[in-house]
């Protein structure tokens, strides 16, 4: 229970080795160094790896994939930190890359049925039979077109996408006929927008954009298991983020790897409902059998 501690501290709350050294010493009594403290982590992560590799294959497995990625630094090197997100796992990688060959790394020879993204290319690239455009980034992007120059595409785009996304949302408050109705009414709005030129800058920019993925633009209407955006990848990096924000960055590799691998087996543990901390505690197995504390007593 020490080390599930130490490692929850770590993780979870963010506390550095020298801020945790000190807590223990103070709340606990317990004199611990720093390197002991490296060694729990690594303890720890090794005992989680198996368990990342079934949520790997567990994502890998899913019909519908999401996925994500942002800035890390390893020993003073740009990273990159990718999650991959279904509804019930969360697998997160530290690599060297921002390439489509990290997604390749991960799923392998497997083709998700739909995945779901932002714009960016190395996403784009991604193996998937159809895809979803993350519909709170064109909002974003919309939004700017209309402030910067109050773009008539980008509000008549806006509005389009929202409609849909309402639509989405009372899915199952109305017949089967009349939702497929609706949904033919948004898929017809949407080629009359971009059958017609845009005058602006940002929006000619956005048009051509929405032209090339126009597949990718409503598929979550016709599939209840796809989202319409991706936040719950960019969810899933908040907590990276705040680490990263916090710590500075990792120092090793092997600590960078240790933190992707606990950060996917507690996430994904969270999602089905697990707390954290229990989730470390049963990982490393049992505590000193309480009948050998009365014994040596």
């Amino acid at each position: 229970r020490i080390e599930a501690l130490v490692a929850y501290l770590q993780h979870v709350q963010h506390i550095s080795y020298e801020r945790l050294q000190q807590m223990m010493a103070q709340l606990f009594g317990l004199e611990i160094s720093q390197g002991a403290i490296a060694n729990i982590v690594r303890r720890v992560s090794q005992s989680l790896q198996s368990r990342a590799g079934q949520i790997r294959e567990s994502i890998r497995a899913s019909p519908v994939i999401g996925c994500d990625e942002t800035g890390a630094r390893v020993d003073g090197n740009n990273q990159w930190h990718w999650v991959f997100e279904t509804s019930q796992a969360s697998f997160h990688l530290i690599a060297d890359s921002r390439g489509s060959r990290v997604i390749k790394d991960v799923l392998g020879d497997v083709k998700p049925q739909v995945w779901v993204s932002d714009c960016f290319s190395a996403q784009i690239k991604a193996p998937a039979q159809r895809r979803q455009l993350c519909m709170a980034h064109q909002l974003r992007d919309l939004e700017y077109g209309i402030e910067a120059e109050s773009c008539s595409f980008c509000r008549r785009m806006q509005h389009l996408f929202r409609r849909a996304i309402r639509l989405d949302a009372c899915r199952d408050e109305l017949p089967e006929y009349l939702f497929a109705a609706q949904v033919r009414g948004v898929e017809a709005a949407c080629d009359a927008l971009l059958g017609a030129e845009a005058r602006d800058e940002n929006g000619r920019r956005l048009q051509k954009r929405y032209r090339k993925h126009r597949d990718s633009l409503f598929t979550f209407l016709y599939r209840e298991d796809v989202p319409a955006d991706n936040n719950a990848s960019e969810r899933a990096l908040r907590k990276p983020v705040v680490h990263r924000k916090v710590s500075g960055g990792f120092r090793s590799k092997w600590g960078a790897e240790a933190y992707a691998t606990v950060a996917t087996v507690l996430q994904t543990a969270n999602k089905n409902g697990h707390d954290a901390f229990e989730t470390l505690t049963e990982a490393l197995g049992p505590s000193i059998d309480d009948s050998l504390l009365l014994q040596r007593t």
